[in-house]
């Protein structure tokens, strides 16, 4: 089996903040497989927050080259399972492995002649709808971010500085529509409380990782009292955080570059249900080959927020499209991905 590495750089169409960074431009990476003359395609986008970078992603793919040496489906065994040398190799790398793990996927539909979705047992049809973002920013900026959302039925607003609630006030008057909140581990525990008491009374739906993922005591207590659902993300990365974390929200947030790709993502969907906890599929800044991936398991969770590519300037991709705020998946065999 052949690996290529593509490394792409984009940009945001305008700055993107959040309680803790403010984002515009982004490396990642397309890794590109071979293996009886067909091909599967898979997208990094190192995260600094998990400790990944361009450098890291680079070190991580050519220090595996010799363990590729095997059938994809018995290289995606191994990519999988705790204890063979490719899962350890990238134990730290979760972005690595979910462009290896998706790329994987994506070559297995094509030999199939088949969607990714259909292999995993997802209905396209009950695809939810997306979210779509609105960060940190002027006024001015977030209503003309609002009124570019039109099209859009739920709305995600970033909240975590002060004067969030007043972002949240101007987003709710200014579209009318069913909004959330993702605090992105801006308050703590005491301020958390407050606030999403307040945004209960505003009518949100819910609100994302409000306090530190240290911060356990304080997430367990605020799931206790709090009247909004609480979902995960930050303290969420892969299968065994499911577990670990059940007694701290509502919900988990489940990115596939957090977790490593769409075969451990659908074990954290499993536990999950499991511990009776909601399901949203997240993305981070990435291209529609990333988006598609996570897209083709969004029938499968309750919320979706796949959106990371419709902030880019110039998406090199295209796959998953949106009809009126609901993600609509690709026929075309595996992922479904084209280049522009």
């Amino acid at each position: 089996m052949k690996l290529e590495v593509e490394p792409i750089r984009v940009e945001t169409a305008h700055p993107f903040k959040i309680a803790r960074e403010t984002k515009q431009v982004r490396d990642i990476f397309v890794l590109t497989l071979e293996a009886d003359g067909v091909r599967g395609m898979g997208e990094a986008a190192p995260q600094g927050y998990y400790g990944e970078d361009a450098m890291t992603v680079r070190s991580a793919v050519n220090a595996i080259g010799r363990l590729l040496d095997a059938e994809p489906s018995e290289v995606r065994r191994r990519l999988n399972q705790p204890g063979e040398e490719l899962h350890q190799r990238l134990q730290a790398h979760a972005s690595v492995r979910a462009a290896l793990d998706m790329a994987l996927w994506d070559h297995a539909g094509r030999c199939a002649d088949a969607p990714v979705w259909s292999l995993i047992g997802a209905d396209p049809l009950r695809a939810p709808l997306t979210s779509f973002t609105i960060g940190i920013d002027r006024p001015d900026v977030i209503d003309a971010r609002v009124d570019a959302a039109a099209a859009y039925q739920v709305l995600k607003v970033k909240v975590g500085l002060p004067g969030d609630l007043e972002i949240v006030d101007r987003v709710m008057t200014r579209s009318g529509k069913v909004v959330r909140v993702d605090a992105n581990e801006g308050w703590d525990a005491e301020t958390a409380l407050e606030k999403t008491l307040d945004l209960y009374r505003r009518g949100v739906e819910f609100c994302e990782q409000p306090i530190a993922r240290e911060d356990v005591d304080g997430l367990r207590q605020l799931k206790l009292v709090s009247p909004l659902p609480v979902v995960l993300d930050e303290s969420i990365s892969g299968p065994d955080d499911v577990d670990r974390c059940h007694d701290q929200g509502h919900g988990i947030n489940i990115k596939l570059m957090k977790c490593g790709g769409i075969t451990p993502a659908l074990q954290m969907i499993e536990r999950a249900r499991a511990h009776g906890l909601k399901v949203m599929i997240g993305c981070m800044l990435e291209t529609s080959l990333g988006v598609t991936a996570a897209a083709h398991l969004s029938p499968l969770a309750d919320w979706a927020d796949l959106d990371g590519n419709l902030l880019l300037a110039d998406d090199p991709f295209e796959g998953v499209t949106v009809v009126a705020g609901r993600l609509v998946l690709p026929r075309e065999p595996g992922l479904g991905v084209r280049r522009r």
